[in-house]
């Protein structure tokens, strides 16, 4: 099975990308699947903290994204935090948009889920959590509209 990263390697990997997207309009060379950063404030400190994430897009043109953190036993700190107060703010290619993270459940959530997910994903077999996908009410589609972005 393969190891989840810690939080340490998380928060320096994620720097990095940070960096590159805004550098570059929202063009990184990795990951090697769109991304678009996410700020949150914090739940308990009201901080903004901001991570990029792959995200995709349903048939109607919605971003949406899961809150996977490749497979660790708990959700992402961000995930929390939007939980806490879905107001977030979301930078996509040289844009940024405020929006509103909505955590799907049920069907919603399946169906969005296997937009992204191959059946025997590899961070599902590092937990038994089932993860969360957040829709970001009102954020556009991209103009070459990425539509599944794998989470492995």
């Amino acid at each position: 099975m393969p190891s989840v990263p810690s939080d340490e390697e998380f928060l320096a990997y994620n720097q990095g990308v940070i960096s590159e997207f805004r550098a570059n309009h929202g063009v990184v060379t990795q990951p090697p699947f769109p991304i678009l950063l996410l700020t949150t404030t914090g739940a308990r400190t009201g901080r903004q903290a901001t991570v990029p994430l792959g995200f995709a897009l349903d048939d109607s043109g919605r971003v949406f994204v899961v809150a996977s953190k490749a497979g660790a036993p708990t959700h992402p700190a961000w995930f929390h935090n939007l939980r806490a107060n879905p107001s977030v703010t979301v930078e996509l290619g040289g844009q940024s948009f405020q929006a509103r993270a909505v955590v799907t459940a049920g069907e919603e959530r399946d169906r969005l889920y296997r937009m992204v997910s191959l059946i025997g994903s590899e961070y599902e077999k590092n937990t038994d959590r089932v993860f969360p996908v957040i829709v970001l009410e009102g954020v556009p589609a991209p103009p070459d509209r990425h539509r599944n972005v794998s989470l492995d």
